[in-house]
């Protein structure tokens, strides 16, 4: 990995993004080092040159996912602050939705978070619980601001977590309008529920 990071900051990008683009797009057994370097327009032995495996570049992707994934996920506290409980919960709700629907690192986290490769299993297990507890900050810092008006603020943060499970699935099988209509439902449904 270290090889990686000292190598042309260009062609390190490229070949991130494209690797990116076809783990999520093909999975990890389907990509091969070669169509990487196509798609990078390098030669297959100049990819071994930035990493030594396909594994160590997976290890690279799932580096940059879960550190833009993150970001994201705590960007979100920022930019819901000023809202009310109710468009707090909601709105990160949908914006965690929406990362996951719109572009190859919601891709790549969703098939992996699923059907992680094994030597990554415990990468995305990792991941998971870290994208949970900066969730429950967010969640936590809402609700308290009316702890008489909820339940326990773990039962909330377990139901939500439920709610962006089903709703990713949802969203990934299902049309725009039907996933809209059923973000609607379960959505009057969380609110109500957590509420004492």
């Amino acid at each position: 990995m270290e090889n990686f990071l000292n190598k042309g900051k260009v062609t390190r990008n490229k070949i991130i993004t494209s690797a990116l683009h076809l783990f999520a797009t093909k999975g990890y057994e389907q990509t091969s080092m070669r169509e990487i370097a196509i798609e990078v327009d390098i030669k297959a032995p100049s990819l071994y040159a930035y990493c030594s495996s396909k594994e160590e570049l997976f290890g690279i992707v799932c580096d940059y996912v879960t550190n833009d994934y993150l970001n994201f996920v705590r960007d979100q506290s920022d930019e819901i602050s000023s809202f009310s409980v109710d468009k707090k919960l909601y709105t990160l709700m949908r914006s965690l939705n929406e990362y996951v629907y719109e572009n190859d690192l919601g891709h790549f986290i969703n098939r992996y978070f699923l059907f992680p490769p094994d030597p990554f299993r415990g990468t995305f297990v990792q991941l998971y619980k870290q994208t949970e507890e900066e969730i429950k900050k967010i969640i936590g810092k809402a609700i308290d601001s009316e702890p008489e008006r909820f339940i326990s603020a773990n039962t909330v943060i377990a139901s939500f977590m439920c709610v962006i499970d089903g709703m990713i699935f949802q969203m990934l099988n299902f049309s725009r309008d039907e996933y809209e209509n059923k973000l609607e439902e379960t959505w009057k449904v969380f609110w109500r529920g957590i509420q004492k």
